[in-house]
């Protein structure tokens, strides 16, 4: 799990738990910051236990290895490195600070959401979804591509793996840290099935 981190324009959480019978989660989440942004990743290992943690964990090598690339070329670097493991369903995205802009792509079982929120806002006002590709980082690498959106100031990007049920966006309450959304979402909606893991980073910047 990644400690809660925040500086001038980016303040991030996460809250994971493994699946009830293992001891290791196959679940993984970084926030990179790279210049004029950040790189995020959250990173699924198909399956749970010992083997979808490595693969989760050669997957972050990678990306931490290369976080100023190209997020399209990040997923090709990915899926060689994962070619020997089980895969990975895997959600990228780079926060630009200094243009106001999110750029991401996802692949497999993942979610993510950008979520329009005012500062002293409890509940969203609007959100998009991240289109996701079929396929599986590793094993069968679909044709990607990127999405581009403008953010402002307060908005919050939000990444989660299979194990949280999608219906966590319908009434979400957006008050506290990023930290805190994290957890209480974890705790809300995470179905015990599979590992879980939700990401909340939320935009400090002066985007307008």
């Amino acid at each position: 799990m990644l400690d809660q981190a925040r500086d001038r324009e980016l303040e991030w959480g996460t809250a994971t738990a493994p699946h009830p019978a293992q001891d290791v989660s196959g679940d993984v989440a970084l926030v990179i910051r790279v210049p004029e942004g950040a790189l995020v990743a959250v990173i699924d290992g198909l399956g749970h236990g010992h083997e979808a943690a490595r693969a989760a964990r050669i997957a972050r090598e990678t990306v931490c290895e290369a976080a100023g690339a190209d997020i399209i070329a990040l997923a090709h670097r990915c899926h060689r490195a994962l070619a020997c493991t089980r895969g990975a369903a895997v959600a990228l995205a780079y926060v630009s600070t200094s243009a106001s802009t999110l750029t991401w792509l996802g692949v497999g079982n993942v979610e993510g959401r950008l979520i329009t929120s005012g500062q002293r806002t409890r509940q969203p006002s609007a959100n998009a979804s991240l289109r996701l590709r079929r396929g599986v980082i590793g094993h069968q690498l679909p044709v990607i591509g990127t999405a581009t959106l403008d953010i402002h100031r307060g908005d919050m990007l939000i990444l989660s793996t299979d194990g949280i049920t999608p219906g966590f966006g319908e009434a979400l309450d957006v008050s506290g840290s990023s930290q805190r959304i994290a957890e209480r979402i974890l705790a809300e909606h995470w179905t015990v099935a599979d590992d879980g893991l939700v990401l909340v980073l939320r935009y400090l910047g002066s985007g307008t």
